[in-house]
């Protein structure tokens, strides 16, 4: 499952990284892959950033016994029961670079991510803008997700690039199923969240996944090394805010969704 958005700063590493925790934590077997050169994948984790998946896509190219043995070197342990990790650093961009100039590279990632291991899920961070490693995060996936900033400019430039992934998949040059629009950032006391929120909802329907509120504890957690569940899990940011006696919205509604929609 690729973590996509154009934009940066709408909350895709700290979405990638708090559902594939939450999953291990629910017994999954995950594999969690950093395709951005800021590797903050290993930041959110408290993991010293590594050229992983410069080693899975470059160092591990290839069909022969020691290229597979490269590949399964990328991948590291986590820490965390259920959770492994290819993680990113500055190499990550040099990837780029080699794969601009090989054939058939739009499918290098998928290539490389056949027979890692027994995982229930791979979900893949992808870092903003458009680029060969975005392109090829979603033809590897099977299912992508879009997360959204509730504000004007995010949204407005969420429609235009979503239009533009939706439009490939429609082409026939995309075959990963579009599981929905993910908002984040909402703060329900806001005029601007909320017609930000209720606009989604008019343009996307069912499509549109719990809202995740705006939570302070969500940018702590990275400076300690720790994900929320570990840093903060009865935080607004996983448990959904109270509105009339029920919880809404919340990383812990958006793993049932995710579960429902994968099993």
């Amino acid at each position: 499952m690729a973590v996509v958005n154009q934009k940066g700063g709408v909350g895709k590493t700290t979405t990638a990284v708090t559902v594939a925790h939450g999953l291990a934590l629910h017994g999954w077997r995950v594999l969690l892959v950093d395709l951005d050169a800021q590797g903050n994948v290993a930041d959110a984790l408290g993991l010293e950033k590594r050229p992983g998946l410069y080693r899975l896509l470059i160092d591990g190219a290839g069909t022969d016994a020691n290229a597979s043995a490269l590949r399964k070197q990328a991948i590291e342990r986590s820490g965390r029961k259920g959770l492994d990790v290819v993680l990113g650093d500055g190499r990550t961009a040099e990837a780029r670079q080699v794969l601009a100039g090989r054939s058939f590279r739009e499918g290098a990632l998928r290539k490389a991510l056949a027979g890692l291991g027994a995982y229930d899920l791979c979900i893949l961070d992808v870092a903003p803008g458009v680029d060969l490693l975005q392109v090829s995060a979603l033809v590897a996936a099977t299912h992508f997700i879009f997360p959204v900033a509730l504000s004007y400019l995010a949204t407005v430039g969420a429609a235009d690039a979503l239009a533009s992934v939706v439009a490939w998949r429609n082409e026939g040059e995309l075959s990963a199923r579009f599981l929905g629009v993910l908002p984040t950032f909402w703060e329900r006391s806001t005029r601007e969240s909320h017609e930000q929120l209720v606009g989604l909802v008019a343009q996307y329907g069912e499509l549109v996944w719990p809202p995740v509120p705006l939570d302070v504890k969500a940018r702590e957690a990275p400076a300690f090394g720790k994900t929320l569940w570990e840093y903060a899990p009865k935080t607004r940011a996983l448990a959904g805010v109270a509105i009339e006696g029920e919880r809404r919205g919340g990383y812990e509604r958006v793993l049932a969704r995710l579960m429902g929609e994968l099993s």
